[in-house]
């Protein structure tokens, strides 16, 4: 299948080849075809049913790695893992490739492969007869495809039928092209047939969109005697074998690895290697040389980094390697790679956790006929965490809807396995724009990766491309129901993600006592109230709340009212008042003891009282005020008339206001207006009378 913005109608009638032989290519590899008094024998091998059916190649995917019982020479290195491509092809060190296809050799991009009949085939829609069957021997090893159609953008998806086979001759070296039939026509810029180097400027085409006939055949041999002596180091990978990027804390510690390969055929005596990390604006943050010991064809080392990544502030960095110092050396383009480090705040509520940056190419992509989709894997910067949405940069969107995926990665080897939630979005809902899409339901993470796929449902919507590097290399196509690694994965990351949050976590405690001041004096049974807040994350209820007078008798009560939303309050009563069964001047205190709180420090509340017991305090009236909770002013009930002083308390005991006043004896207001949220208590002297009220602000 092909993205719509990369659409192509060349088609390619079916031509004789007349040539007979070629090459040779820069390395000595040539090739001769059945036209070719000495050439090979167009001779068919039916594996159909010795050999094994790959069943899950669909549209532009692979199946692989299959590991050989025995290695295939190739170049002037050997091949031990295989990957089968639905587009007709194997690769030794994976890749997708699709239309449009590159020419061959063509350094960059996926190398390392062998092109038998490399053109836009697939193996979806309706009734597609096509198949796929490999054998490996200990002398050879096969694939055969069969009856496999080329692409179409019209129903039922496919056109055409091409059977066809490969065989790797583990003992000569030699790589034969088989052709048992081919008809149809390719909207794309295939066939291609030929082979190329792990190098990618290296290689040797038979041909590029031609139609080979049926009952021909086309060997490549590889020279008894190279041309070249190939002195090449390369950096395999970076962090983790792919190269992958990857998501970390602030504060949190990243190792840094390597491995080096020599990747010629000469050996290679000591060079240097430069390990450095950089922040997207080019600031080196830490850097590391050293070097390389002596290196043998096909050898590998792994050198010892010694400095690790901590990083101080959120934001994209870069891991890159690059080797340098080796005299003669063929390729240098394979001499340095990087690893997209993206760093979040693990103390922030909410993360949008993607390996896009700011930048987007400005056209998107769409797959031609609306039918196809982006994944990217995504492991959660920290653990434990949730997942409660996904989010995408739409580029264009002219009336068509999209669906948006979550997949556990507890598929085989860690591929998407479990689909954990769907949600449809409208078009009216998905304009151009970035957007949050909110989970059914919420995901709990406490280790892992998940796949985020946007699927179209329609022609017309194009999803936002980054192609600024560093790239994640964790993208994928989703096509017809089947994953492969996205053809441009190398030089495109998507914005396409994930909405991260801190896991739930219960955190309550008490901001303050309502009623009960500092410094106050109590001569009776006294209610005992307290606003209890939710710290947390997560909504709370049904947890215990105690107060203790002066170290003595605990009294606990639960809090059973409506859930307390995180960062709200809700004020505690508790049935059983405090009794001044002792004098004594000592903290009353309130606090709470769920058993998961988090975090103790903000349990607890005291205020400082005087409680006499047995003795009733005459000269103390205790004051209306009206509205309680208020949000603007309170309306004092309950004063003689005459001159007063009033004072304002926190739960603190700390005046907050303070003022002279005359009362009427009758109702009169008090601006709390400057007052912020929390209770407070009121305290009015006229004459020897000492009158008392007590209200909670909530604005």
């Amino acid at each position: 299948m092909k993205r719509s913005y990369t659409l192509l109608l060349l088609f390619f009638a079916a031509s004789t080849l007349f040539a007979a032989s070629g090459g040779p290519d820069q390395y000595g590899y040539i090739w001769k075809d059945s036209n070719e008094a000495d050439g090979p024998v167009y001779s068919w091998i039916d594996i159909t049913t010795t050999g094994t059916a790959i069943t899950d190649l669909a549209d532009d995917n692979l199946h692989g790695p299959i590991i050989m019982s025995s290695n295939m020479p190739y170049y002037w290195y050997d091949a031990k893992k295989v990957w089968v491509a639905s587009n007709g092809y194997v690769a030794f060190n994976g890749g997708n490739i699709a239309a449009n296809f590159p020419a061959l050799p063509a350094a960059g991009g996926t190398d390392n492969y062998v092109a038998v009949l490399m053109s836009d085939l697939t193996y979806t829609g309706a009734g597609n007869p096509g198949q796929c069957f490999v054998q490996d021997e200990a002398t050879q090893f096969i694939v055969s495809w069969i009856n496999v159609p080329f692409w179409s953008v019209n129903a039922p998806g496919y056109t055409g039928s091409n059977t066809f086979q490969l065989i790797l001759n583990k003992v000569d070296s030699t790589i034969t092209m088989q052709y048992q039939s081919t008809s149809g026509v390719t909207g794309s810029n295939g066939p291609i047939i030929g082979i190329e180097s792990i190098t990618g400027s290296i290689g040797l085409a038979r041909s590029q969109s031609l139609m080979p006939t049926a009952g021909y055949a086309v060997r490549f041999y590889n020279p008894a005697t190279p041309l070249l002596q190939v002195k090449d180091a390369s950096v395999d990978w970076v962090g983790e074998p792919g190269t992958g990027g990857v998501t970390m804390a602030v504060g949190a510690t990243l190792p840094l690895a390597t491995r080096i390969q020599n990747t010629g055929n000469q050996p290679l005596i000591p060079f240097t290697l430069v390990s450095k990390v950089i922040s997207a604006s080019g600031q080196t943050i830490l850097t590391e040389t050293l070097t390389v010991d002596s290196l043998q064809p096909n050898g590998t080392v792994e050198p010892v980094l010694t400095q690790a990544f901590v990083p101080s502030a959120a934001g994209t960095y870069k891991h890159q390697i690059t080797l340098s110092g080796i005299s003669g050396e063929l390729v240098t383009t394979n001499n340095i790679l990087e690893r997209e480090v993206v760093v979040y705040s693990p103390t922030a509520n909410v993360n949008l956790v993607s390996w896009a940056g700011l930048t987007d190419d400005g056209l998107g992509l769409a797959w031609n006929g609306g039918d196809g989709g982006i994944g990217v894997y995504i492991m959660p910067p920290f653990y434990p965490c949730q997942i409660t949405g996904t989010t995408v940069r739409i580029s264009s969107n002219a009336g068509s809807d999209f669906c948006m995926k979550v997949y556990d990665d507890d598929g085989v080897d860690g591929a998407p396995g479990t689909l954990l939630d769907s949600v449809m979005v409208s078009a009216a809902n998905g304009g151009v724009g970035d957007h949050v899409y909110p989970l059914n339901t919420t995901i709990q993470v406490t280790q892992g990766g998940y796949y985020v796929v946007w699927y179209m449902v329609g022609p017309n919507v194009n999803i936002a491309v980054d192609n600024v590097g560093p790239f994640s290399l964790r993208c994928f196509e989703v096509l017809g129901g089947a994953w492969s690694e996205y053809r441009d994965r190398v030089t495109s990351d998507f914005h396409l993600g994930l909405q991260i949050q801190q896991a739930p976590f219960l955190d309550v405690g008490v901001a303050g006592l309502i009623g009960i001041s500092n410094g106050q004096t109590i001569t009776a049974a006294t209610t005992v109230q307290a606003l209890v807040q939710n710290y947390g994350n997560t909504p709370a209820s049904g947890f215990p709340v105690n107060y203790s007078f002066n170290n003595g008798p605990v009294v606990t009560q639960n809090y059973t009212g409506n859930n307390i939303a995180p960062g709200n309050s809700a004020i505690m009563t508790f049935t059983q008042p405090l009794l001044p069964t002792e004098s004594a001047l000592g903290d009353l205190c309130v606090w709470t003891s769920a058993s998961t709180d988090v975090l103790g420090q903000n349990d607890t509340a005291c205020v400082s009282v005087d409680v006499l017991a047995g003795i009733k305090e005459l000269d103390r009236v205790e004051l209306t005020m009206l509205p309680n909770p208020a949000r603007d002013l309170v309306a004092v009930e309950g004063m003689p008339t005459g001159r007063l002083a009033f004072q304002v308390l926190d739960v603190q005991g700390r005046q907050v206001l303070a003022g002279e006043r005359s009362s009427q004896g009758d109702r009169w207001s008090l601006d709390v207006r400057g007052l912020r949220d929390g209770a407070y208590a009121l305290r009015c002297v006229m004459g020897s009378a000492v009158f008392h009220g007590r209200f909670v602000v909530q604005h």
